[in-house]
């Protein structure tokens, strides 16, 4: 029996070759075109035809419109398009046995079976009924059909809307019957069978076929059915939800641990990856895009939507390789976590505050032996998990506080952690001392999460851990952006255009908008806004044009982005706009939230709770929900309570017992129904939504209705595919940052060879002649001294310092003594002697914990003592601030540090997680000093452009500057010292007198003077 599939298409090939032994003859070559590879008639890429049958036509006669084609000797093939025509089972002479008819419906009386089988000509008597039938046969081999014929037929699965609720059940049950085979396979760890029924393209249409006809099409449907029998993305979107939910049957069960770790789900992912999938299910027709609205030929929409599917092909790739390298990062983390254990046979006998299980903790990132006593669900169905110690001691001493990322484990004896790891964060530590809770992610029947309770447990603080929330959203953003690409559905097609073309076609990036677009009458060219300044009241005014889809705002070090950033969100919103802000990191979320507090507006911060800073947490989403249903949550306490106490009486009867049951039951499903009215009661009136890039896409969040201007803060420091969580929301984006400071985090280095690293911002700054792109040029933060050398360096110059800033020092400051340091704006401490040898204990060590760092004793003795003597110069310690590379060198000042009186508010931070902050003084240790000169990444121009920039009135940079000097960019910087500051060598023993005037530098044998 030929393979048994139905198609509104039909591919006919007469090859109509002369016979030598039986003249006249033409064999003919069936093959069946599915609708959505259909683009005019012929097929799309590379997915060829596949026959039906090798012999089954071979005696068959073409009846009806087929007549139409003569008999004529050439090679010239013919295609014939049937519409509304199927293609019932063809049977062979070898097969007539086994084959049986299938079971027919009729359209008026239901229930009535088909007439029993007859001949094997039968199927092929009804195919050429059903065409005399239809008289809807196109005889012309080069004319195509208009795609208005079949409207429906597109890439998108096709719902109940064109199906019909009747039609839509049917193919549920065969691709839920599909499911269940292949998750049986799953469970027997089948993954050959697997591989043959999970497919892509025509392969699994036909293989949908036996599923499909288990169960008889719906009476009066028939055609129906057909259609969507055939149509791939209809049966893959069926087939992917209900293999997810036989999946999550098999993880209830303990079968599987995470049914998305399923090789069944793998295969399934990797072939909707493919590019036959892509092809074969991409939504869009050409007559649906934004031709007219864009200004743009279809050749150039074609261009730029290539661009969009070769980026997105790569950076998935790219996407991967980090994936992989954050979890081997993660793991190595955990596996550098010794046990109890380890830590106390290393370790030695030494007295603890806590023993639990006879095995003593020191204070670490580590607590062992926990146990999980009680479960509750917060807002947004996050699970709250309590902790307690083994026999009720206290908690022993930890580093671990709210808001870390931890891992949550079941541990042996010994302490070591023996299960996957469960992420989570830390919600609270008691005030006695003795709990610690936690938000997991882990849901109710995660065979993991159910095992937490009754065993012991284990918690590690991890800073690298993987986070497959951020993966997950990344990739499914990707998948948007090609999918919609300019769909005229998409919001965001306009900034789509705009990112991925580049050219003088889109001439209307510099003046006007799209021709679609009114002109803004509201943008005021010439007026400078309240406290801005020209560059910054430029900023505002581009981001604030409603035809310009893509705005570029570079903010220098203390340029007043954040203040140009608050007052363009503060205007738009005064124009009736509603806004979506966004950010890479937490910490940029919350100062813009803090800086936006004052402003009046309906602000929602969207995300963890537990990772919002206290100063902001009133504008969290969870705070506003919390008070707004303070009174229904102690009305439901009270109602809950009552209800326990009626069970607690109605145990020995069982029916009151089951109906108590229930009404708990109902109402708890009522503080949920009440809970999601109050949420989108506030999301609904917000005027501006604020999130980190990976919260935006947060379902609460991409439910809502379009944005009108999406502003992504600090996007440099963003990968790109984050950015596209929050950009398609809106219909224009406003990026803000500065390329020349942090990029993004790149932990693989193939990926970042590869581009991974290069931010949206970054790639969009010279798009179209750099049309897209302003710049602030004033500077309100630093001594002109240092403003001089990051502008020359990183800004070609162009930043200039305001007279306000331009000649403060220390010295200026109330309270501060008058000496050559508080009046020194650029400092160089060399522990080069200068007579070229090294001072004593200043070598770079590695750090013999493993992490891969490195730290300078003699470096940490520098800094210590010129942070003493700005402290007894009167500095406020709170005015200082410490920064390093490396995170051992930063470990180490902490240690030293604590032995510094009055040094209370003192901060030390890497220079990576100072970015954004500033201080009065800054102290940068460099800490490379070896005999090969090798600088590592400090020769990271962004990243000591970030350092330098921190400070607003002093810089004191301690390095080994024969080190320093091997790559240019630092020689730069010592050289621009040494001709503007003053330079002191470590470890010489001579002092440097106190000025007689400011402005100028008295020189001795450790005291170089500034040549102005």
């Amino acid at each position: 029996m030929a393979v048994a599939l139905a198609s509104p298409f039909l591919f006919v090939s007469l090859e109509n070759r002369t016979n030598s032994r039986s003249p006249g003859l033409s064999s003919f070559r069936v093959f069946c075109l599915l609708p959505s590879c259909h683009r005019g008639g012929g097929l799309v890429g590379n997915v060829p035809p596949q026959p039906l049958s090798s012999s089954g036509l071979q005696d068959c006669r073409l009846l009806s419109s087929f007549h139409s084609f003569p008999n004529r000797n050439s090679y010239i093939p013919h295609r014939v398009r049937l519409r509304r025509v199927s293609l019932l089972p063809l049977c062979s002479a070898s097969s007539q046995g086994d084959t049986k008819s299938p079971r027919l419906r009729s359209r008026r009386g239901k229930g009535k079976k088909a007439p029993a089988p007859v001949a094997p000509s039968t199927p092929l008597a009804s195919l050429n009924a059903r065409i005399d039938a239809s008289n809807k046969i196109t005889d012309d081999c080069t004319d195509d059909l208009p795609n208005s014929d079949f409207p429906e037929l597109n890439g998108n699965p096709l719902g109940r809307k064109i199906l019909g609720k009747e039609v839509v059940k049917w193919v549920s049950m065969g691709m839920a019957a599909m499911a269940s085979e292949a998750a049986a396979a799953e469970a027997d760890s089948d993954h050959d069978d697997l591989e043959e029924k999970i497919a892509s393209g025509l392969s699994f249409v036909m293989q949908a076929q036996h599923y499909l006809n288990i169960n008889p099409m719906p009476s009066g449907f028939e055609a129906l059915c057909l259609k969507a029998s055939t149509h791939y993305p209809t049966l893959f979107d069926h087939f992917q939800r209900e293999l997810q939910s036989a999946l999550g049957k098999l993880q209830e069960e303990g079968v599987v641990e995470n049914w998305k770790q399923a090789r069944a789900w793998q295969l399934l992912k990797l072939h909707a990856k493919s590019g036959s999938h892509r092809v074969m299910a991409r939504k869009a027709s050409e007559s649906k895009q934004l031709h007219e609205e864009l200004g743009l030929a279809k050749s150039r929409i074609a261009e730029i939507q290539a661009s969009v599917d070769q980026f997105v092909s790569k950076t998935l790739e790219l996407l991967q390789i980090e994936r992989n390298a954050e979890l081997d990062a993660t793991q190595s983390e955990l596996n550098a976590v010794p046990s109890v254990e380890e830590k106390s046979a290393a370790a030695g006998p030494t007295e603890f505050l806590v023993y639990h299980g006879q095995l003593e903790q020191e204070q670490c990132d580590t607590i062992c032996n926990l146990m999980a006593v009680s479960s509750s669900t917060g807002l947004g169905g996050t699970h709250v998990v309590t902790f307690r110690v083994e026999g009720g001691h206290r908690l022993p001493p930890t580093n671990i506080s709210p808001g870390d990322m931890v891992c949550i484990r079941i541990c042996d004896i010994k302490g070591a952690g023996s299960t996957e790891c469960i992420q989570g964060f830390v919600h609270s530590l008691s005030e006695d001392g003795a709990s610690i809770s936690a938000a997991v992610e882990a849901r109710y029947g995660d065979p993991i999460f159910s095992r937490l309770f009754g065993r012991p447990i284990r918690i590690d603080r991890i800073s690298a851990l993987a986070d497959p929330t951020t993966y997950e959203r990344n990739v499914e953003a990707l998948q948007q952006l090609q999918k919609l690409g300019l769909h005229k559905k998409n919001p965001a097609a306009s900034v789509v255009a705009t990112l991925f073309g580049d050219g003088p076609d889109i001439c209307w990036l510099a003046l006007h908008g799209p021709p679609s677009m009114k002109k803004d009458q509201s943008s005021r060219s010439d007026e400078l806004y309240d406290g801005l300044d020209e560059s910054q009241s430029k900023a505002v005014q581009l981001g604030l044009n409603r035809c310009r889809p893509v705005v570029v705002i570079q903010g220098p070090p203390g340029s007043g982005k954040t203040t140009v950033v608050c007052k363009l969100i503060c205007e738009a919103v005064s124009r009736g706009e509603r806004v979506l802000a966004t950010a890479p990191t937490n910490a940029a979320v919350d100062n813009l939230v803090e800086k936006l507090a004052s402003s009046n507006l309906n602000i929602v911060r969207i995300g963890n709770p537990f990772r919002v800073a206290p100063a902001v947490s009133s504008k969290s989403l969870s705070a506003i929900v919390e008070s707004k249903m303070a009174s229904f949550q102690k009305e439901f306490a009270r109602r809950r309570a009552d209800l326990r106490a009626d069970l607690r009486q109605c145990l020995g009867d069982d029916d009151l017992a089951t109906g108590i049951r229930q009404l708990l039951k109902q109402l708890s499903k009522s503080l949920k129904h009440k809970e999601k009215e109050v949420i989108d009661d506030i999301l609904k009136n917000a005027q501006v939504v604020i999130s980190t890039n990976t919260s935006s896409g947060e379902p609460l969040v991409q439910k809502l209705p379009a944005f009108d201007m999406v502003l992504i803060d600090e996007a440099a420091q963003a990968v790109e595919p984050a950015c596209w969580i929050p950009l398609l929301k809106g219909r224009r984006a406003v990026l803000a940052g500065d390329p020349c400071q942090l990029a993004p985090v790149i932990l693989s280095r193939k990926a970042l060879e590869s581009g991974f690293g290069v931010s949206l911002m970054e790639r969009a700054f010279n798009l179209h002649d750099g049309n897209l792109r302003t710049t602030l040029s004033i500077q309100y933060r630093m001594n002109d001294v240092i403003a001089r050398w990051t502008s020359k360096e990183m800004y070609q110059g162009e930043l200039v310092s305001s007279s306000k800033v331009a000649s403060h020092v220390l010295a200026d400051s109330p309270g501060v003594k008058d000496s050559w340091t508080t009046q020194t704006p650029l400092l160089l401490l060399d522990t080069r002697l200068p007579f070229g040898s090294l001072a004593s204990g200043c070598e770079e060590c590695l750090d013999p914990a493993g992490t891969g760092s490195y730290f300078n004793e003699g470096e940490a003795d520098a800094v210590m003592n010129h942070v003493r003597s700005l402290i007894d110069a009167g500095v406020p310690p709170s005015s200082i601030v410490v920064q390093s590379p490396y995170i051992a060198q930063v470990q180490l000042l902490r240690d030293r540090v604590e032995d510094l009186p009055n040094a209370m508010g003192l901060q030390i931070a890497s220079v990576d997680s100072f970015q954004g902050r500033e201080a009065d003084a800054v102290i940068i240790s460099m800490v490379r000093s070896n005999s090969l000169r090798a600088v590592g990444f400090l020769g990271d121009r962004r990243r000591i452009n970030v350092a330098i920039t921190r400070a607003r009135k002093h810089v004191a940079v301690v390095c080994d500057s024969s080190t320093i000097s091997n790559n240019k960019f630092l020689l730069r910087l010592l050289q621009h010292i040494r001709q503007n500051g003053v330079v002191q060598h470590v470890g010489s023993g001579e002092k440097v007198p106190s000025l007689p005037s400011r402005g100028s530098r008295t020189s001795n044998a450790s005291a170089e003077p500034a040549n102005r």
